[in-house]
């Protein structure tokens, strides 16, 4: 009996110990959360690490991140580790979950908690503040805070009225310990409230040396665009991304952890806000949609016209500004004059920081009977933002006279007669042979050239009309034309980067006019999607390629022409796959 009792008391004494293990395993897990940067700049990546250590561990799930105001959590980019080392002789191990995230919308804010599954129970990692600042409004004291490297849009004006140029820089400033190889637009930024016109631009980015806040950076000119604001009220220009490839020459760390080696980042820039006014009210002229400064000129082609003969009416508008949306004046013409469709071209340029061309707009008329004719004087006008009102130009009025053609033949009743008269002498007469109607070939002819005709001028009669009233057909209809003929102009250019440039255009206006899409103001991004309906992969993959090149190729170096003659073959292979399956 002493001996049972004492095997019971051994017993007894080895569960405890066995749930005390237990109870210590259980309380020996910990979980923490750790930010690299809690004062982090906009625009700027900050790594967040969440790690689990125990003694021992069975299943550990990877936790979910919930949303996080202020930060923005760059998907596939995430690591994770394990750790096992020995403490006072006893295992450990340790789970670590590294996460990139990027700040964006100064402002002070808290990581929330993140839950954390280990064998089936929760545990909470503890909230982090941390505040996001506007590397654009940094004290004179935080300058020793400075990031090294961030992005910005600068437009060069905040208080533009509907349809006025705002040129909208991006520009990169980076310390000058800080080394940029390459960088690449993220695809898709969207101006809303905008048109949206890119600017050429000179080949590499230029740098200059600027002083913000007591900091000196390297200033570069990236990327210019001509934004047109289409409303009015306050319009906000959504943060612009970009990967830039950066290396430091420093020796010592930085706060981006560059090192030495080669590093790829993503930078995103603060939303800018343009208060937008609306253009003040216009009663005794027409506004043709202009905004800038233009000169603007009515002629006629002939001041005397025969009855049938087309005369034209030709308005040209020119200067710089918003030439690109320009309407073409509607004029008041006399009943009696036959109008068809009018013509316009366009020659536009986009350098030296804003928009120049002209754009001639074309009418054309019949008199369909003879006596004088006189266009009324127009008054048209556009909006001078250097002046902030309206310049009414007066189109002066135009006069000809239309007259019968003197030369065309007039039918008489003796040009009508026919002078027969009998044939006497000798004569062997005889009976032809007679076929019936139905059987001659030349009455049939008679019968159905009628009805082809009737047809093929009813048929021509649709299509011209539907040219004329549906637009999308219209574009349809001319977009392998217009492109093929952008595509012989870039063949011809001696510019390889021009040339890439018109390969740029080929595509987006081949592809906005196929598919019936708005003629500008969409991203590269936008019109790989809008061809990925086709589910063709090989064609999506040489689209991108080639919108990817015409995109980077000012900082690609040693371009040949061999090189672009090549990509505008493969761009036409890429018109005729997209035109037979749109």
């Amino acid at each position: 009996m002493k001996r049972i009792g004492r095997l019971k008391h051994f017993f007894f004494l080895l569960l405890l110990t066995f749930g005390f293990s237990g109870l210590t395993v259980a309380q020996d897990i910990q979980v923490d959360a750790e930010l690299s940067e809690t004062n982090i700049f906009n625009g700027e990546q900050v790594r967040l690490e969440v790690s689990v250590s125990g003694n021992a561990m069975g299943s550990v799930q990877q936790p979910e991140l919930p949303e996080i105001d202020g930060l923005r959590w760059l998907r596939g980019s995430t690591s994770r580790g394990t750790q096992y080392t020995i403490i006072n002789g006893k295992p450990s191990v340790t789970y670590t979950y590294g996460y990139v995230l990027i700040a964006q919308s100064p402002g002070d804010y808290t990581l929330p908690p993140i839950n954390i599954t280990v064998e089936d129970k929760t545990y909470q990692t503890d909230p982090i503040p941390f505040t996001v600042l506007d590397p654009a409004s940094l004290e004179s004291g935080d300058a020793e805070r400075a990031p090294d490297i961030y992005v910005r849009v600068e437009p060069d004006t905040k208080d533009p009225v509907v349809g006025q140029q705002v040129v909208a820089d991006v520009v990169l400033y980076f310390k000058n310990g800080v080394e940029v190889s390459s960088y690449q637009p993220t695809p898709g930024w969207k101006a809303e409230g905008f048109w949206k016109e890119e600017l050429n631009y000179p080949q590499r980015a230029q740098t200059s040396s600027t002083i913000v806040n007591g900091v000196r950076y390297q200033k570069a000119r990236l990327i210019q665009y001509a934004l047109f604001p289409t409303k009015s009220g306050e319009l906000t220009l959504s943060p612009f991304e970009i990967t830039v490839s950066v290396r430091s020459r420093r020796s010592s760390a930085d706060p981006f952890g560059f090192g030495l080696n080669q590093e790829r980042m993503t930078l995103q820039s603060t939303p800018v806000t343009l208060n937008v006014e609306s253009l003040p009210e216009l009663n005794n002229a027409e506004f043709i949609g202009a905004v800038g400064d233009f000169d603007i000129t009515r002629t006629i082609s002939t001041s005397s016209a025969l009855v049938g003969e087309s005369i034209e009416i030709n308005t040209h508008i020119s200067g710089k500004g918003n030439i690109p949306l320009v309407n073409k004046p509607d004029y008041e013409l006399p009943e009696s004059l036959e109008r068809y469709n009018p013509e316009e071209t366009s020659n536009i340029e986009r350098n030296d920081r804003e928009i120049t061309g002209s754009r001639n707009f074309r009418d054309i008329v019949i008199p369909r009977n003879e006596g004088d004719y006189t266009i009324p004087a127009a008054k048209v006008a556009y909006f001078d933002p250097s002046r902030s009102d309206f310049v009414i130009v007066t189109l002066p009025e135009l006069t000809f006279r239309a007259e019968r053609d003197p030369d065309a033949p007039l039918l008489t009743e003796k040009d009508l007669r026919f002078n027969v008269k009998p044939i006497t002498g000798l004569a062997s007469w005889s009976k032809p042979e007679v076929k019936p109607l139905h059987e001659r070939i030349l009455v049939w002819m008679m019968i159905i050239f009628p009805i082809l005709l009737t047809a093929g001028a009813y048929g021509f009669k649709k299509y011209h009309d539907r040219m004329r009233t549906d637009s999308a057909f219209s574009r349809s209809r001319l977009a392998t034309d217009k492109a093929n003929s952008t595509l012989e102009e870039a063949d011809q250019t001696n510019d390889v980067k021009a040339g890439y440039h018109l390969i740029d255009k080929a595509l987006t206006q081949f592809i906005t006019d196929k598919l019936n899409l708005p003629p500008a103001g969409l991203s590269h991004g936008q019109l790989i999607e809008a061809v990925e309906k086709f589910n063709d992969r090989e064609l999506n993959d040489q689209l991108r390629k080639i919108l990817n090149k015409c995109k980077t190729i000012a900082y690609a170096p040693n371009v040949t022409q061999e090189s672009l003659t090549a990509d505008i073959e493969i761009t036409r292979e890429i018109l005729k796959k997209i035109g037979k399956l749109s």
